[in-house]
């Protein structure tokens, strides 16, 4: 009952919230993007192999990448320190309705990405703050009909997939996307 009141209220602030954001929207392919946000949950170590191989993936192919990861068992969170590319937060690092409230998600959500793709399979409110209020110029995400203020392209999962085989999804759909220069609203 408490989590629901505090996850409502969450809810309410980013609403709020993203009436306030202002950024550029660009539609971008994956082959043209140079910058990559990657936000994930980290709930189990193969999701964190599964995200590791999509990152150097992409700085294989030249992007540069940041992930940033949501932590919420104390036991992951000491055993992957931060890398170069990556970042953690967990539940310490939110406020009482869920925002992240540290100067790495701050920065994080001021870099401007030219792809920000949230790989969470499952809600995840401090995610959802994070993805809505980005500067990305192209947000890709989970679809729900709650989500269609924080993303510019939403995956449906309307059966259960792997993180493995929602990455590629995204993939398959970054790359036939026939953009040009035009801005979309």
């Amino acid at each position: 009952m408490f989590y629901k009141i505090r996850t409502f209220i969450g809810n309410y602030f980013l609403k709020a919230e993203l009436l306030k954001t202002d950024r550029e929207r660009k539609m971008t392919n994956i082959r043209d993007a140079k910058k990559i946000g990657i936000l994930y949950t980290l709930d189990v170590v193969p999701e964190y192999e599964t995200v590791s191989e999509f990152v150097s993936q992409l700085q294989h192919d030249h992007k540069e990448v940041k992930a940033l990861g949501f932590v919420k068992n104390k036991i992951l969170v000491n055993r992957f320190l931060p890398k170069l590319s990556y970042d953690f937060f967990s539940d310490k690092d939110v406020n009482w309705f869920f925002k992240p409230i540290t100067a790495k998600v701050r920065d994080f959500i001021e870099k401007d990405f030219d792809l920000l793709i949230d790989l969470s399979l499952k809600d995840n409110l401090p995610l959802k703050f994070i993805a809505g209020l980005s500067m990305a110029h192209c947000r890709i995400g989970r679809f729900s009909e709650e989500n269609r203020a924080c993303y510019d392209l939403m995956i449906d999962l309307s059966k259960p997939l792997s993180v493995s085989e929602y990455i590629l999804q995204i993939i398959h759909y970054l790359t036939v996307i026939n953009c040009d220069e035009r801005k979309f609203e």
